[in-house]
């Protein structure tokens, strides 16, 4: 008689290496204690505000798609998109100066999967990845997850030290290792809200070529400057060696999934190669959404009412700063984006507080979530995108009694 499935026991699922020597996500873990506690106010989340998307006129672009379309819409499709969208992206990167084709974009399920696909690509075991010091959390996972040593450059108000770096790969080089790439989010940098000056830009791109290091170039808020001006990318003085990420997740809408990656001619077909044995094709309806988005003008006028009010939440979030934290705290005043980077007084542990916040209806990440070396215990990120105002000035009050009473 064969055993009951209720009474066999099954020997423990091994996990992979890789898997098992990963860290989890501790953005991921703030968002999922925040989830269980209604109505808290989150300055965790990097989600953009959604509420003055055209969304009728969204819903009547979605009917037409699937009225006139559908039989492509829903259909599978090419493993690097579709024509008309990557034609529009060829068209925003053209204001921060890059001149491409349409043929060389690949269009991703947002630039998260481009940064896996680049990592698959070209990191190895053992490889060294330079990233500021702190870090977009996501990308050291990626980084992390391919087993390379993140290594962090130090950062000022300007951005990422040029000089640092030199340093650090010299010492990597010392060491024995073997530095491969310099990974950067040089506009209105996730998490610490600065910007890379325009010298800066120029002179990393010729330390990755002198070097000999591959230039991870991530894009995700260049278009969410308040002054609604561009700055020009490192991609059009490195082309040979930079991976240019973008996305759609913070101008437009995140649930779309939409992101792309420009990449050095001689690793195209590669990464077209990785992305079909991944995903096959992004979803062909999402792709059309967004190319009849960006095909009405008017996506302009939403992006610079989102870049007003974007600015008036952090003038909220300075003000309430300025406010309710105890002296000694000190921030910095980004020009763009979604986020602003804090460092508390010593005596204030930002990791071990965050659960504390969260209790009495505050989520926060703190500093420890964006470095790969155990720093950041005395910083936290505050995202200003989400929250309305008037959240923004309570919660403050609330981190400033909380940071205030751990000093005591």
């Amino acid at each position: 008689m064969a055993p009951s499935p209720m009474t066999t026991s099954s020997p423990p699922i091994e996990l992979s290496d890789r898997v098992a020597s990963g860290r989890s996500s501790e953005v991921r873990k703030v968002f999922q204690a925040a989830m269980r506690r209604p109505g808290i106010i989150s300055f965790a989340n990097g989600s953009p505000f959604l509420g003055e998307l055209p969304f009728d006129r969204l819903a009547d672009e979605a009917h037409r798609i699937l009225t006139e379309l559908g039989s492509t819409a829903l259909q599978y499709g090419t493993s690097n998109g579709i024509p008309e969208l990557r034609r529009h992206i060829v068209d925003l990167m053209a204001l921060e100066g890059i001149a491409a084709d349409p043929e060389q974009v690949i269009i991703t399920a947002g630039s998260q999967q481009a940064i896996g696909f680049v990592a698959h690509a070209t990191v190895n075991p053992g490889d060294v990845v330079f990233a500021e010091g702190p870090s977009y959390a996501g990308a050291m996972a990626v980084f992390s997850s391919y087993e390379a040593e993140i290594v962090h450059v130090p950062s000022d108000e300007d951005g990422l030290i040029p000089a640092d770096l030199e340093r650090l790969i010299g010492g990597a080089r010392a060491a024995g290792k073997r530095p491969r790439a310099l990974y950067t989010v040089p506009n209105f940098q996730n998490p610490g809200g600065m910007n890379l000056s325009a010298e800066r830009r120029g002179l990393l791109g010729r330390i990755c070529q002198d070097q000999g290091l591959l230039l991870f170039e991530d894009n995700p808020y260049g278009l969410l400057g308040f002054d609604g001006g561009t700055m020009r990318a490192i991609q059009p003085d490195a082309p040979e060696i930079t991976f240019y990420f973008g996305s759609f997740s913070k101008m437009f809408a995140p649930g779309l999934r939409l992101g792309w990656v420009l990449a050095p001619e001689t690793m195209h077909q590669h990464l077209t190669d990785i992305a079909q044995t991944a995903a096959l094709n992004p979803s062909v309806f999402n792709q059309l959404m967004m190319a009849a988005y960006l095909d009405n003008p008017s996506w302009r006028d939403t992006l610079a009412t989102y870049r007003g009010l974007y600015r008036t939440k952090l003038e909220a979030l300075v003000g309430a700063l300025t406010e309710h934290m105890p002296a000694g705290t000190t921030w910095n005043r980004p020009t763009g984006g979604f986020y602003l980077w804090v460092t508390v007084p010593p005596g204030i542990d930002t990791h071990e507080l965050v659960h504390e916040a969260i209790e009495r209806g505050v989520a926060y990440v703190p500093g420890t979530a964006f470095y790969a070396n155990g720093a950041g215990r005395s910083e936290l990120r505050l995202s200003f995108c989400l929250p309305s105002v008037e959240e923004i000035r309570h919660g403050t009050a609330i981190l400033g009694g909380l940071f205030t009473e751990a000093l005591a």
